[in-house]
């Protein structure tokens, strides 16, 4: 693992466990005292995390975490149903047989991550596997638009999603994000882009839904 990605999950680690908060900053030299690193890999890692869409940056003052708001949660998420839908379609079209494989690799210690709520192993899976398919759909303006609308989304998952948020929800209904990765490979693997779309954006539509309704 490159410094920069160790940078990178480590950030990502600090917002899953609450040290950071929608409106405040990520100073590059504190971050990095803090993590133990050279500006360098950590400077980078902010920087991708500003492409990606889950940071802002503000001249002369930095990066910070962006006030979430619900319409911008109704814009993101429809975003996705339409962006990821039609990366899924074309991934079981496109597909090979060992991008397959590697997706069906991401998904088996789900169930177990989330039992444990275990976050930051559970966020590593849902990054892989969505980024897995925009990536086996061969197109790479969608794995592009994928990835920056997927991280965005994620600004309202990792602060309002119940199984994120333990201070709001300590009983949790049972977790569906599982059966549901499963069943939108399955609909890749057996070459159906129209099922594949439609269960992409339901899942999608889904979330959306835990998050308005809190549950």
């Amino acid at each position: 693992m490159t410094a920069e990605e160790s940078a990178y999950r480590k950030i990502v680690h600090l917002i899953l466990a609450g040290h950071y908060k929608p409106g405040d900053f990520l100073l590059e030299v504190e971050l990095a005292k803090s993590l133990g690193m050279s500006r360098t890999p950590v400077g980078r890692a902010i920087g991708r995390l500003v492409a990606e869409g889950f940071l802002s940056r503000m001249p002369k003052k930095g990066c910070f975490i962006p006030q979430p708001t619900p319409e911008d949660a109704e814009q993101v998420f429809r975003a996705r149903m339409a962006v990821e839908g039609k990366a899924a379609a074309l991934a079981a079209e496109k597909a090979a047989e060992e991008e397959l494989a590697e997706l069906e690799k991401v998904l088996l210690p789900e169930e177990q991550a989330l039992k444990d709520r275990n976050k930051d192993l559970t966020a590593q899976i849902n990054r892989a596997f969505h980024t897995g398919i925009s990536r086996a759909s061969h197109n790479l303006y969608l794995e592009t638009w994928c990835s920056s609308i997927f991280w965005r989304s994620n600004l309202y998952i990792f602060y309002f999603d119940s199984f994120y948020n333990l201070n709001r929800h300590k009983d949790m209904p049972p977790q569906m994000t599982p059966a549901q990765h499963k069943a939108i490979l399955a609909a890749i693997r057996s070459r159906s882009p129209e099922t594949a779309e439609r269960l992409m954006r339901e899942h999608i539509q889904n979330t959306f839904e835990k998050l308005l309704f809190g549950y």
